[in-house]
């Protein structure tokens, strides 16, 4: 499911170098997603955010990528329009010679906390 656009909107793309990128991000608060989670108390689910990264990943490799291997996940506070309507989605990407994997390291911020930052292997969809 895409959710770039709908749950999220990227304001702002800068890109640090080929392998690295910081996205500005607006979270959608109109978006049916917070509606269900929770009414009048949104929350950001996990599996969202985790989509928000590999959605920003494919904008910094222009590869439609599909996830294969999450290493690590921490979830270190919870996100919501309503706390922090915009995040930073900083993601760094390595490609693996020879493959159509690529490692992934990427983090969910504002400027007060952290909410997310993963580590894992995406591949390129064939």
């Amino acid at each position: 499911m895409l959710l770039k656009d709908k749950f999220f909107t990227v304001l702002h793309e800068e890109k640090l170098s080929a392998n690295d990128a910081i996205y500005l991000c607006e979270l959608n608060a109109d978006c049916d997603v917070y509606r269900g989670h929770f009414p009048g108390k949104p929350v950001s689910p996990g599996v969202c955010n985790i989509e928000m990264i590999r959605e920003c990943a494919e904008l910094l490799t222009g590869e439609d990528l599909r996830i294969d291997t999450i290493k690590q996940c921490r979830l270190t506070a919870v996100a919501s329009p309503q706390v922090c309507p915009k995040v930073d989605v900083t993601v760094n990407v390595a490609r693996l010679e020879g493959t159509q994997n690529y490692n992934v390291a990427a983090s969910i911020k504002d400027a007060e906390r952290s909410y997310m930052e993963l580590k894992g292997t995406f591949v390129i969809k064939n």
